[in-house]
């Protein structure tokens, strides 16, 4: 299965931490535009529309103001000096004590259900994309017909090139390994003080393992072995998926506003609430 010598032990797991100026040419070598403005690098999310290449970044109100000409709009987290001049907050999930976050803490029924996934899954680090691309694209297979997330790639061979976790700067992949299967997995990141759970994939048949948990507190212990992490985040609130909002609250994550400025040309925020007002919320913060 895979490689022997690309698994390791996640008891050593910890997570490199990338700078921005790092995670920005990352981001251009995979083909996104990325634009350095004010000392601070910013990234295409939609056409016309940017954000901080590390979205929980601190600008001050001098740098966040509008990245590039051809922008219809733009989101930047404030810093604390000038958190008064927000006009917009974001909403995201983030454990902001890494230092006190602690297992024993969370609900009866969610250390059961982790005491779970680590005796039925074995939890790995994987440091190379052999076993993903042994038995990756089953199991993004298995998750994308079951919830309909994300963009699937359209072959197994477009799924094994787009493999670039393992280049990525500040770049971590852990597995978890069920009856001698992959049965999921997790990618995450990390630019400066701040983690990132970038993805988490898990098959069908591979849910009643409770992996999808077990992964996420073992990212959680990597991040606080690095030493240097002090804030995880793990996505914006998709307010319109209850379950996975009341999953990653069970899992100790709560849903923080943080002070932003919003930026958008005129008109756009009406025709964005009445369209797409999901949408507008992870913008704005409001209805």
């Amino acid at each position: 299965m895979g490689d022997p010598a690309e698994v390791r032990d996640v008891a050593e797991a910890t997570v490199p931490v990338a700078s921005e100026a790092q995670t920005a040419q990352h981001l251009a070598s995979q083909g996104r535009r990325v634009v350095q403005h004010r000392g601070r690098f910013w990234y295409q999310v939609l056409p016309g529309y940017y954000r901080p290449v590390h979205l929980m970044a601190r600008l001050s109100a001098r740098e966040a103001t509008r990245p590039a000409l051809a922008c219809w709009g733009f989101q930047a987290r404030l810093d604390e000096t000038d958190a008064h001049r927000a006009d917009a907050r974001m909403p995201v999930h983030l454990v902001t004590d890494l230092s006190s976050f602690d297992e024993e803490r969370l609900p009866k029924g969610r250390r059961n259900t982790l005491r779970r996934a680590r005796q039925r899954a074995r939890m790995v680090q994987l440091t190379g994309p052999a076993l993903l691309r042994e038995q990756g694209y089953d199991v993004a297979l298995s998750a994308h017909e079951r919830t309909g997330y994300g963009r699937l790639p359209g072959s197994r061979e477009e799924y094994i090139a787009g493999l670039g976790s393992f280049d990525r700067p500040g770049g971590i992949v852990l597995a978890g390994i069920v009856d001698g299967r992959l049965g999921g997995y997790l990618t995450g990141y990390a630019v400066d003080g701040t983690a990132y759970a970038a993805e988490g994939v898990v098959a069908t048949w591979a849910l009643q393992s409770n992996i999808s948990a077990g992964l996420f507190y073992e990212f959680v212990h990597a991040c606080r072995r690095t030493g240097t992490i002090t804030e995880i985040v793990d996505g914006l609130h998709a307010r319109e998926n209850q379950g996975l909002s009341r999953s990653k609250e069970l899992n100790g994550i709560p849903v923080v506003e943080v002070p932003s400025r919003l930026s958008l040309l005129p008109g756009v925020a009406g025709v964005l609430r009445r369209r797409d007002p999901h949408k507008y919320y992870r913008m704005s913060g409001r209805d």
